[in-house]
């Protein structure tokens, strides 16, 4: 084989493996949602199995983001949250702590209080949860039903 040859061959086979080892994974509709276990902004310890049998929604947040920081200006989360009490909301971070965005958790808890979000804000700075989910924006929604099932996964509008 011609060196050129054995190249694009070579090119070929890291380009075909590039998906599965170099992406992160996406949880897709009708899947099993990964379970995790992450922290609150006050500590206290959130595992998605122990909400088995009630409907999660998943909101991954950035209040530096220009979207997510509209929705909490306007509300949105917020006021579906208020209107659907039977559902579990958790809004999740997964901003690096070496990030520019990254929020201490004084920062966080102050931008909650100032846009009424009274429901757990979830710390995943080393972003392990938000690979295992595929989240890629924010805020990008995940619906879990009582199964473990993920029944929804994209914008909340």
């Amino acid at each position: 084989m011609h060196a050129n040859t054995h190249r694009l061959a070579l090119a070929f086979v890291f380009t075909m493996l590039l998906p599965a080892c170099g992406r992160p994974a996406e949880t897709a509709v009708g899947a099993s949602a990964p379970d995790f276990s992450l922290s609150d902004l006050a500590g206290k310890v959130h595992r998605l199995s122990d909400y088995r049998g009630r409907v999660v929604v998943l909101e991954w947040i950035n209040p530096n983001c220009p979207f997510s920081r509209r929705h909490a200006e306007e509300g949105t989360m917020t006021r579906t949250a208020s209107a659907h009490s039977d559902v579990v909301w958790l809004a999740i971070n997964s901003t690096a702590k070496n990030h520019r965005d990254f929020l201490t958790a004084e920062q966080q808890a102050s931008y909650d209080k100032e846009h009424g979000i009274n429901y757990p804000v979830l710390v995943d700075s080393d972003g392990k949860v938000g690979h295992a989910y595929g989240a890629s924006t924010t805020p990008h929604m995940f619906v879990v039903d009582e199964q473990g099932k993920v029944i929804y996964r994209g914008a909340i509008d």
